[in-house]
C-alpha cells in the first residue's frame, strides 16, 4: 500500500513539475515565425503616415479608435507593416496590375503610375467608360496609393511604381499580351486580382515564363467559399509559379468567402467591410463609403483585395533585396507567416488558411539577408 501512495506521490509532483516549469520550450513543429530577429529600431523613428483614412487602415495597423471598435476588429488582425516601413517603401521596383480599368489621374494615384496599356484597344488609355467599373483602380490603391501625402489613403508599397494594364475581354491571346507588356515595361511583381478557374496551357506557359525570368506573379484566390480541390477546377492562382492568395477577416481569422484548396499559398487581411482604398474621383465608382470616407474613396473587401497586399509585399522584399527569385519571395511569406487559426500539419498548412496570413515586416526583415 505504501509503495502505491509513493508512486502515487511521484506522479502528481512530475504533473506540477510539468504545468509550472516554463523555462525549457517543447519540441514542437516551427510553424511559427517568432524566431526571426527583429529589427534594432532604437534610433528609429516610426513611420506614421498623415493619409486622411489610415485611421480606417486595419489591414496595415489596427489603431485603436471608435472606427476599430465599432467594427470589432482584432488588434492582431493587421499584417504588420510599421517595421518595414523603418526600411523601405517600396521605392525602385515596379509593379504592374492587369485588370478591368484604372484611373490614372486620380489625386492618391497619378505620382506613382510608371506607364499604362488597354491590351483591347492597344493604346495607353486605361480608364473606363462605365461609371461604377473600378475594381483594377482599387486594387491599385491597396498597393501604391501615394503615402503621407495629407489625401485618402496610402497603399502598402507607397513609393513603388505601377504598371497599369487594362484587359476585359476574356482572350487568351490578350491576356499573354498583358504578361509580355508587364515583363517589357519591367515589372519584377504582377498583381491579378482575378482568375479564370480554368487556365490555358498557353497562358500558363506565359505565366511560367515570365517565372522564370525573375518576376513574382500573385493571382487571388476567388470569394466564393469553394474547394478548389474538385475536379474540373484549375485556377491561375494554384499554379506552382504563382502565389495563391485568399483572405482573412477582422477576427483574424479566414474569411468565410474565402475559396481554398491544397494550392493556396498565404491569406492577406481583406475582411468583411473591406479596406479602405482609392475609388472613382467624385460620385462613380464602387460607392462603398460607410459613411467613413468620400466620394472618391471606398472599401474593398475579399481576396482582390488580399492579393495587391501580398504583391505590395513582394515589391517591398525586392526593394531591400533584388536578387530574390519569385520561388524565394514565396518561401519567405511562408516561413514567415503567422499561424493564425487553430491547426496546421508538419509541414505547416492547413487548407483553408494555406500557411498562414502574410506578416509583411518579417518578411521584410527575413528578405535582407537571405
Amino acid at each position: 500500500m505504501k509503495k502505491v501512495l509513493y508512486i502515487i506521490l511521484i506522479f502528481v509532483l512530475l504533473l506540477l513539475y510539468g504545468c509550472f516549469k516554463k523555462d525549457e520550450p517543447e519540441e514542437t513543429i516551427q510553424c511559427l515565425s517568432d524566431n526571426i530577429q527583429n529589427l534594432s529600431t532604437e534610433n528609429s523613428t516610426e513611420f506614421d503616415p498623415n493619409d486622411e483614412y489610415y485611421k480606417f487602415a486595419w489591414h496595415l495597423k489596427v489603431q485603436t479608435n471608435l472606427f476599430t471598435l465599432r467594427n470589432n476588429i482584432d488588434k492582431n488582425a493587421d499584417l504588420n507593416i510599421t517595421k518595414a516601413w523603418q526600411i523601405t517603401r517600396g521605392k525602385g521596383i515596379k509593379v504592374a496590375i492587369i485588370d478591368d480599368s484604372f484611373e490614372p489621374d486620380h489625386e492618391d494615384i497619378k505620382d506613382n503610375v510608371f506607364s499604362s496599356y488597354d491590351v483591347d484597344e492597344e493604346d495607353c488609355d486605361v480608364r473606363d467608360v462605365s461609371p461604377n467599373r473600378s475594381h483594377g483602380h482599387m486594387a491599385s490603391g491597396v498597393l501604391a496609393a501615394v503615402g503621407n501625402n495629407q489625401k485618402g489613403v496610402i497603399g502598402i508599397a507607397p513609393e513603388a511604381k505601377l504598371i497599369l494594364i487594362k484587359q476585359i475581354a476574356n482572350d487568351d491571346a490578350k491576356t499573354i499580351k498583358a504578361f509580355e507588356y508587364a515583363k517589357q515595361a519591367g515589372a519584377r511583381v504582377v498583381s491579378c486580382s482575378w482568375g479564370s478557374e480554368s487556365v490555358s496551357e498557353a497562358v500558363k506557359s506565359k505565366i511560367d515564363e515570365l517565372y522564370n525570368e525573375g518576376i513574382v506573379i500573385v493571382f487571388a484566390f476567388g470569394n466564393e467559399g469553394a474547394n478548389f480541390d474538385l475536379p474540373n477546377i484549375n485556377d491561375e492562382s494554384e499554379l506552382d509559379s504563382v502565389i495563391g492568395v485568399g483572405a482573412s477577416n477582422e477576427s483574424n481569422d479566414v474569411a468565410y468567402y474565402s475559396n481554398y484548396g491544397s494550392n493556396l499559398d498565404i491569406l492577406a487581411p481583406a475582411g468583411e467591410i473591406g479596406i479602405p482604398t482609392v475609388d472613382k474621383m467624385g460620385p462613380y465608382g464602387d460607392n462603398n463609403q460607410l459613411g467613413y470616407v468620400d466620394d472618391s474613396y471606398t472599401f474593398f473587401p475579399g481576396t482582390s483585395a488580399a492579393t495587391p497586399l501580398v504583391a505590395g509585399t513582394a515589391a517591398l522584399m525586392l526593394s531591400v533585396n533584388p536578387s530574390l527569385t519569385p520561388d524565394q519571395v514565396r518561401s519567405i511569406m511562408i516561413e514567415t507567416a503567422d499561424k493564425i487559426g487553430l491547426y496546421y500539419d508538419s509541414n505547416c498548412f492547413n487548407i483553408r488558411y494555406g500557411y498562414g496570413k502574410i506578416n509583411s515586416s518579417k518578411a521584410v526583415l527575413r528578405a535582407i539577408d537571405y
